[in-house]
Order: structure tokens, then C-alpha cells, then sequence
């Protein structure tokens, strides 16, 4: 499978678990960034985006994951119950379905694939509410956790805002 591929079949995954469909946008997928320059395509994309965070939540819900598991060892070195010690279930349903999305995320790139940059859109911007990296910046405790109680009640998924909120490594 190459690179494009294995982004559309991720796109789908969770545009699919959120909801939607990316059928009606398969050939702006494979166009280059620099080709988008329409308003309806920068709707279509939009919209795919929202529906694939609203995917994360439904897949985390269903224990979805985009690799297998052992692959997040193989790529940062540990597992995910080393790096969040003592964190909740529902924290690492999470946890599993988004490190998973990474690992699988990072064989498609680098590629100038709409799909590819947007999938990267959506990692940056997930991992930066959800999983930041340590360090001085990044949104402070109180708006990190109403983006998170917001972005889960938007997704509708049988995911427990209240559970992970409370269980969640990054807030405590």
C-alpha cells in the first residue's frame, strides 16, 4: 500500500466512525495542496475535518486502533502504560487510538497530498488539546479541558467526557 493509500484508508476510518463519508471528495484527496483553490473543496475538507475529531472519540468508544499496538514500542520506544502510569481506562482508549493513528500517520509521510496534509492538520491539532508535548507553552489547564469536554459532547460518542476528564494524565 503506498503512502496515499494508507492516508485515505486512515481518513476513511475515521471520517466513517464520526459519521460521514469521503467518497464525494476521493479525487480532491489525491490533488496537491496547491491545486485546492476552490471555495467548495475548502468546505468539503472542512467539513471532513470536523467529522474525522468527532471520529476519534467513536473509535477510542469501540477500541479502534490504526496499527497494531506493538507499534507505538517499535517507533517512541515504550509502551503507553509507561508513559501515562496509573491513567484511567478511558484515558487510554484514547491514548491507544490516537498513538496508533500516529504510528500509522507517520508511514504516509512526507507526502503533498491534500489528504496527507490534512490528516497531518488534524494530528497537530488533536495532539495539541489532547496529548501536548511537555514544555512552557501550549493553552492552560481550565481551556484545554473545556476544548476537551466541548469536542467530545460534540462528537456524540458513547465516549465518558466526565470519566476521561477526571481520569485524564494531562489535567492532573
Amino acid at each position: 500500500m503506498d503512502k496515499l493509500d494508507e492516508g485515505i484508508r486512515i481518513l476513511r476510518v475515521l471520517v466513517e466512525s464520526g459519521g460521514g463519508s469521503i467518497e464525494a471528495v476521493q479525487q480532491t484527496l489525491h490533488k496537491n495542496d496547491t491545486d485546492i483553490k476552490g471555495a467548495d473543496d475548502v468546505a468539503q475538507l472542512e467539513a471532513l475535518y470536523d467529522i474525522a475529531i468527532d471520529g476519534f472519540f467513536h473509535c477510542a468508544a469501540h477500541n479502534v486502533t490504526f496499527t497494531d499496538v506493538r507499534r507505538i514500542r517499535e517507533f517512541y520506544g515504550r509502551i503507553l502504560e509507561d508513559t501515562y502510569p496509573g491513567a484511567i481506562a478511558t484515558f487510554m482508549k484514547l491514548a491507544r487510538t490516537y498513538w496508533t493513528f500516529k504510528v500509522a500517520l507517520m508511514k504516509c509521510v512526507p507526502h503533498e497530498s491534500v489528504c496527507i496534509n490534512l490528516l497531518q492538520e488534524i494530528d497537530v491539532n488533536f495532539a495539541g488539546v489532547f496529548f501536548p508535548t511537555p514544555g512552557p507553552f501550549g493553552p492552560p489547564k481550565k481551556l484545554r479541558e473545556k476544548t476537551m469536554r466541548t469536542l467530545i459532547g460534540q462528537s456524540d460518542a458513547d465516549f465518558d467526557v466526565e470519566d476521561y476528564v477526571r481520569g485524564n494524565f494531562y489535567l492532573q
